[in-house]
């Protein structure tokens, strides 16, 4: 069997790089794989870049055989439907959450770690403020799991050490994938937002920063990608929302209705999907007719001139012949 992953070491640390059409997961308990494929989503012209779009402007179709075989799961997420769906709750917060907080692309972590349009992915970093948000969400999807990463209050540098001041949450339905192994790679991924932004911290003020792994529920299944979007649901719902997460996802009822609600999401995106194909089809079915019908059409007067061209050589020679005798 081909492998699914390389690894790149840079001094003591490794950078696995997922599959992203086929890879094993972590999050699943050695259940079966994962199906990880970027959105595809129509966005306007001024929205950043999102995921691969750089990259490979045809992976839609690579993934999708993949795709079809995850259909019978429903917990499990693809990043095109974990950002439509993303993009869906962003909509329902008012003026000044959507200006207090941000969300990043949920490939451009593994982009970033991966090495491809690494200067890219920084430029587009830049352009969401982080310094100027209270709350930054970062999906992270790699080695076939989903975690949140969030940046709490990294403009408020004055108060680094405090819960008012600067820190990074962890958020992982399944520790048992050792959540801390992405450590480094956070690490680094921050010096460089900070590096990208000129911000005249240092090091080792940045090192100072606490990446913190809070409790939250742990999955039973699949649902990982869907246990990323309702951690970020939670921040988004929450009314009197401080720096103490300790309660703010121990509603299991909430959570079942949640993942519920994704279901039937997926499910819509999914008929929309069909029909569009479908009308895809048909319109191509229709061209294919149009054009066999302007074919036989010409074909059809290209033997109407000829027979008249016959006809009319023949006229000519009879009247020649009655002019001349001899012709």
């Amino acid at each position: 069997m081909a492998p699914r992953r390389r690894a790149r070491s840079s001094g003591c640390d490794q950078v696995a790089v997922v599959d992203l059409v086929d890879s094993d997961d972590d999050c699943k308990n050695k259940r079966p794989r994962r199906t990880i494929k970027p959105a595809a989503r129509n966005v306007s012209k001024s929205a950043l870049p999102s995921g691969l779009d750089a990259l490979n402007p045809n992976r839609r179709t690579l993934r999708t055989a993949s795709s079809n075989r995850d259909k019978k799961n429903k917990d499990k997420l693809d990043t095109e439907i974990f950002e439509l769906y993303l993009e869906d709750l962003w909509k329902d917060i008012d003026e000044e959450k959507r200006s207090a907080y941000a969300y990043f692309d949920s490939l451009w972590f593994h982009m970033y770690t991966s090495g491809h349009n690494k200067s890219n992915v920084l430029k587009w970093i830049k352009a969401k403020k982080v310094f100027s948000r209270q709350y930054v969400f970062v999906p992270i999807v790699i080695w076939g799991h989903w975690n949140l990463l969030v940046l709490c209050n990294f403009g408020e540098t004055d108060y680094l050490g405090t819960d008012k001041g600067p820190r990074m949450l962890l958020l992982d339905s399944l520790k048992t994938t050792n959540p801390t192994r992405l450590r480094s790679n956070i690490k680094r991924f921050i010096a460089d937002i900070f590096k990208t932004e000129e911000r005249e911290e240092n090091e080792q003020f940045i090192n100072k920063i606490c990446l913190e792994f809070p409790e939250v529920p742990q999955q039973n299944g699949d649902e990982c990608g869907i246990y990323v979007l309702y951690f970020i649901y939670c921040f988004l719902q929450n009314k009197a929302l401080g720096e103490d997460f300790s309660q703010l996802f121990d509603d299991p009822e909430e959570w079942e209705n949640f993942r519920k609600g994704v279901h039937s999401f997926r499910e819509i995106q999914q008929q929309i999907t069909c029909s569009s194909s479908w009308w895809h089809n048909l319109k191509k079915f229709e061209d294919c007719q149009e054009f066999v019908c302007h074919t036989v059409h010409a074909v059809k007067r290209k033997m109407a001139i000829s027979q008249i061209q016959s006809s009319i050589s023949v006229n000519l020679a009879l009247s020649r012949s009655f002019v001349d005798p001899g012709y």
